[in-house]
C-alpha cells in the first residue's frame, strides 16, 4: 500500500512540475497572434477595435496562458448601462524604446516590463489628448497625483512595489484623474516566461460632474506585454459599464475619454526606459 502511495504522489507531483514547465515556455510571437494580424502590426505597428455596443469580446487578446483569465475578467453588461470596450495592439522595437534612454544598452526583458508597470508614482504628471485637441498639443494633465497605498481604504502614499517577480502580486493605488477627481484601483499582476499580464479594477466610483459615472468594479484596464526578441507586443484594453446620464451621448464621452486614456499609456510607456 505504501509503495502505491509513494507513486501516486510521485506521478502527482511529475504532472504538476510538467504543468508548471508548459506554464513558464516563452510565448513565440508567431503564436501569439494570427499571421493576418501580424502582417498588419509589421505594417502600421499598431491594431485597434472600438467594440459595437452590443459586442464586449476581447478579440485581440494574444494566445497566453492568461487568455482565458483575461476574457472571464470582463467587465459584466447591464441592459440598463452603456457599455464599452476597447482594445489596442502595438509591435514596438526595442530600438525605439531606447532612442531615448540614458542607456543604450538596457536590457528590455520581462523583469523590466513589469518594473515600469508596477511603478505607479512615475505616472505622476502622465499627459493626455482628449476630444478635439491634436498631437502637436501639450495636451491635459491626466493624473495630477498618483501612487501605491497599502490597502484600498489608505489614502496615504507608499513606494511602488516594483521589485523582484511580479507573478501573484496584488497591490492598490491612488491617481487623482483630470475628469474622474479621486480615484482608487485594485492591481493584479502575472508573470511566467516571457509574458506580462496586469490587470487595474476600480475601486472607487468613477464621478464626472458630481455624478457616478462608473461604480466600483465596473472599469477594467488589461495590460499584456509579450518579449519578443527584438521587439515587445503590447496589448491594451479598457472595458467599461457606465451609467446613462438622461438625454447625454455617454457612450461618445466614455469612448473618447477612455481612448485617449489608453493612448496616454501607451505615451507614457515609451518613455520609460
Amino acid at each position: 500500500m505504501k509503495k502505491h502511495t509513494s507513486l501516486r504522489v510521485s506521478f502527482a507531483f511529475a504532472v504538476i512540475f510538467a504543468a508548471a514547465s508548459l506554464f513558464a515556455d516563452d510565448v513565440k510571437l508567431e503564436n501569439a497572434i494570427s499571421p493576418s494580424l501580424l502582417a498588419q502590426l509589421k505594417s502600421k505597428r499598431t491594431v485597434s477595435v472600438i467594440h459595437a455596443k452590443d459586442d464586449s469580446k476581447l478579440s485581440l487578446l494574444p494566445e497566453t496562458a492568461y487568455k482565458a483569465q483575461a476574457e472571464k475578467a470582463a467587465i459584466a453588461k447591464s441592459d440598463k448601462n452603456v457599455p464599452f470596450t476597447a482594445e489596442f495592439l502595438y509591435l514596438i522595437p526595442k530600438t525605439e524604446l531606447l532612442k531615448n534612454s540614458a542607456d543604450k544598452n538596457k536590457i528590455i526583458d520581462t523583469d523590466a516590463l513589469s518594473v515600469v508597470f508596477r511603478s505607479i508614482s512615475k505616472m505622476q504628471g502622465m499627459r493626455y489628448h482628449v476630444g478635439e485637441k491634436g498631437p502637436k498639443d501639450n495636451g491635459e494633465l491626466l493624473y495630477k497625483k498618483a501612487y501605491m497605498i497599502a490597502n484600498p481604504d489608505s489614502n496615504e502614499p507608499i513606494a511602488d512595489k516594483n521589485t523582484g517577480n511580479a507573478d501573484g502580486q496584488i497591490s492598490y493605488c491612488y491617481q487623482h484623474d483630470h475628469t474622474y477627481g479621486d480615484t482608487k484601483y485594485k492591481l493584479e499582476y502575472h508573470q511566467s516566461g516571457n509574458v506580462l499580464y496586469a490587470t487595474f479594477l476600480n475601486t472607487l466610483p468613477l464621478t464626472s460632474l458630481g455624478v457616478k459615472v462608473i461604480m466600483p468594479g465596473n472599469m477594467r484596464i488589461n495590460v499584456i506585454s509579450i518579449d519578443a526578441g527584438d521587439d515587445i507586443l503590447l496589448y491594451l484594453s479598457t472595458d467599461c459599464d457606465a451609467k446613462k446620464m438622461g438625454v447625454l451621448n455617454v457612450r461618445k464621452q466614455i469612448e473618447e475619454s477612455m481612448v485617449a486614456r489608453m493612448e496616454a499609456i501607451y505615451s507614457w510607456f515609451m518613455k520609460q526606459f
